[in-house]
């Protein structure tokens, strides 16, 4: 004949049992509320000024409006309300008109080399493209918002730092300097920089000459 449980035996089985699935439920739910929670998308963390490998980078940048504007160099106003001079990386547009200096020197010498190096045009020929380099860069830079990604590399002894410009432009993210050079407002010339991608200085001036040679044969800009 089989053996059949007491009442009290049977109730404190099942005591234990209760006892011991709240504390598996007690544990579980501590294990869930310690797992880290999941770390945001780079664009959620990044703000208006982010910093990422030794660079610094300033988002929605807006241009000033100030005498020293060029094509390759230019005031912008950052996202705290401050405001700094900067100039291009890889690029140099010729100058946009002839100057002279307050100690008699002009920048005529400098004109003439910027036009040797687009095929030896004439001087007057460099200073107009200079000033439609000006033109394009300032037009573009009033009217759309743009990144500075930059290690605050002063330029010379000057107050202005070199940069890269980058922008949404014809609903694609592009370069300044790189349009510069394919519409052949900009000689290949000046300071580079690796890229805040990754991607190496020469890798990157290479990829310029390579659209300075697609302007070239299309005898765009300077290259006509």
């Amino acid at each position: 004949m089989a053996r059949t449980q007491s009442p009290r035996k049977i109730g404190w089985s099942l005591l234990l049992l209760l006892i011991v699935l709240g504390a598996r439920y007690y544990l579980n739910q501590s294990r869930e509320h310690a797992r880290p929670t999941r770390a945001p998308a780079q664009e959620e963390v990044e703000s208006s000024t982010s910093v990422r490998s030794g660079w610094t980078i300033h988002r929605a940048c807006t241009l000033v409006t100030h005498p020293h504007n060029d094509g390759d160099s230019f005031r912008a106003k950052l996202p705290d309300g401050s405001e700094r001079e900067f100039r291009l990386y890889f690029v140099d547009t010729p100058e946009s008109q002839f100057k002279r200096y307050r100690d008699g020197n002009t920048n005529a010498k400098r004109i003439a080399e910027q036009a040797r190096y687009f095929n030896n045009i004439s001087s007057d020929q460099a200073v107009a493209i200079g000033s439609k380099a000006k033109q394009f860069t300032l037009s573009l830079l009033r009217d759309t918002p743009f990144d500075i990604i930059t290690k605050h590399e002063a330029v010379f002894d000057s107050e202005r730092h070199y940069a890269h410009i980058e922008l949404h432009y014809e609903a694609q993210r592009q370069r300044l300097d790189e349009m510069l050079v394919q519409r052949g407002l900009a000689r290949i010339h000046t300071q580079g920089a690796d890229l805040a991608d990754g991607t190496s200085l020469e890798k990157h001036r290479q990829h310029l000459r390579a659209l300075e040679a697609k302007a070239k044969q299309q005898k765009i800009g300077a290259w006509q």
